[in-house]
């Protein structure tokens, strides 16, 4: 059985994930594992199953999918258990953050740079990568998913509201995606939340087909990430 550990910065990334993996493989060939992670640094970590895997003889790949409970934590967690992970058997290790809001833009380059410097190769695959700015963005890109929301929610209709065309226009560009997100629910009543139903509710909407193909091959950080997935599960994403 292969093992791939993905340390995520939060909720939204950690459903996000789930979900994506789900949707795109067969569940009896895939058992996924949410972890929470609180503590570190002077304070002892502790660890918290969310949700636990189901294994059974069909299972091929295991993901276990750490919630970090912030950007800055990913990095620090992914080191701080890395040997460990390789020594029961783990072949990938990932990380995935968002760059807002502690850079900016023109620091993703000097930024990225720096979450790999000096990341282990020897024994497993490890890198982290990055959510451009937000990972709202992602969702804005995938816009086909806000007509079930409502049917109001056309581009065109939110370009004529807000003055932005997700259909038309790369939402890796916009500077605080998330924000954006709210406007648009906010436009026919609803509320976009960080709140776990909410979530849910918004990525189970997604095209995940759409997502790892056409939309991963528009913008480049979800690109980057799905590959990365891609060179552990052999191109089936």
């Amino acid at each position: 059985m292969k093992k791939l550990a993905i340390f995520v910065e939060g909720l939204t990334e950690q459903i996000l994930v789930r979900k994506m993996l789900q949707a795109v493989l067969d569940r009896n060939r895939v058992a996924i594992q949410t972890v929470k992670i609180t503590g570190g640094h002077n304070v002892r970590m502790s660890f918290t199953v969310m949700r636990a895997a189901h294994v059974d003889n069909l299972t091929e790949y295991y993901v276990l999918v750490y919630d970090c409970g912030g950007e800055t934590n990913v990095k620090s967690y992914l080191m701080a258990r890395q040997d460990k992970l390789i020594s029961n058997g783990y072949s990938m290790i990932l990380g995935l953050r968002d760059v807002y809001p502690n850079f900016e833009r023109a620091e993703v380059p000097k930024l990225l740079r720096g979450l790999n410097h000096k990341l282990p190769q020897k024994r497993a695959f490890t890198r982290i990568f990055l959510a451009v700015m937000e990972t709202e963005a992602w969702f804005l890109g995938e816009y086909r998913h806000l007509k079930k929301v409502s049917k109001k929610l056309t581009p065109a209709f939110i370009e004529h509201q807000l003055g932005f065309n997700p259909q038309t226009e790369n939402m890796e560009e916009r500077e605080h995606p998330s924000e954006d997100m709210k406007a648009i629910y906010r436009l026919v009543g609803h509320d976009y939340t960080k709140k776990r139903d909410r979530l849910s509710a918004v990525v189970n909407k997604l095209d995940f087909h759409h997502f790892t193909h056409g939309l991963a091959e528009s913008m480049s950080s979800l690109g980057e990430f799905i590959e990365g997935l891609e060179i552990f599960f052999k191109e089936e994403l």
